[in-house]
Parts: structure tokens; sequence; C-alpha cells
């Protein structure tokens, strides 16, 4: 079976997509946490669905066991992780607060984007948000090769 490939222009929208995304979410990070470092709130959001330990978050975080220690350390000091035994860390109700009012800036700003739109392009965007999500979605559970650098 093979693939089609895409026209040259849906691949660059595809990047300014992911782009405002990403600028979308790192404004609502800025709003709500600015002294939470970014590499910080992955560990937060690693941590979103429940307890684990070093390893597992060092493999869902594509990083070293070592640079995971010292993160938790931080966050840890930061009041945001807790260590539970055994040797595993979960969110602190400040740190699942920062991850809650980050989630709610970010959909506010994305509702901002929506109502700013012109009224016949809305329905247009939600749907596009929803197929994105739907392809999106199911590659959290794909495994992620480690980066060489």
């Amino acid at each position: 079976m093979s693939v089609e490939p895409e026209p040259a222009g849906a691949e660059l929208a595809a990047e300014h997509v992911a782009a405002s995304m990403i600028q979308l979410w790192q404004r609502a990070h800025e709003d709500v946490a600015p002294t939470v470092a970014e590499e910080q709130m992955r560990g937060l959001l690693a941590l979103a669905g429940g307890q684990a330990g070093p390893e597992r978050i060092a493999r869902d975080l594509g990083v070293g066991l070592p640079a995971v220690r010292h993160l938790l350390d931080r966050l840890e000091q930061r009041t945001l992780v807790r260590r539970v035994p055994p040797g595993e860390y979960c969110l602190t109700g400040a740190g699942k607060c920062v991850l809650e009012a980050t989630r709610q800036r970010r959909r506010q700003l994305l509702e901002q984007v929506l109502v700013t739109a012109a009224p016949q392009d809305r329905p247009v965007l939600r749907d596009a948000f929803d197929q994105l999500y739907g392809l999106v979605s199911p590659l959290a559970r794909v495994p992620r090769s480690r980066s060489p650098m």
C-alpha cells in the first residue's frame, strides 16, 4: 500500500499549526507559572496521570535518569511533587494547581482565537481542533526514539 504525498502547502500549513499551538502553550505557561521552567512543566505533565518512578518518567520524557533525578529534586524543593513509597513521585496539590491553571489559561486563549475568528470559520476551526486531537492523541502511546543529543 503506497501513501500519496501531501501537497507542498499541506506540510507548511501543518508546521504553522504546530508552531501556533506551541506558542499558545508557552503563553499559557508564562501567564500562569512564569517561574516554573519548561522542563519542570514537562516533569509535572509526566506525573499528571498518577504516581511514577524516575525510570518511567525518564522514558516518557526521553531523557536520562540523572537528568530526571535532578528534575524531581528541584520539583520536590518547590513542593510541586512529593516522594511516595516505593521510590515513586506524585504531584502535590500545588503541582496539580499549576497544571490545572495552565490548562484553563490555554482553553481561554483557544476560546479567544475562536471568538475572534469570523463566525462562518468558527465551526471549521472547532472541527479542525477535534480532528487534530483525534490524530495526535494516539501518538502519545507510540514509543519515542531517543534523541542522539
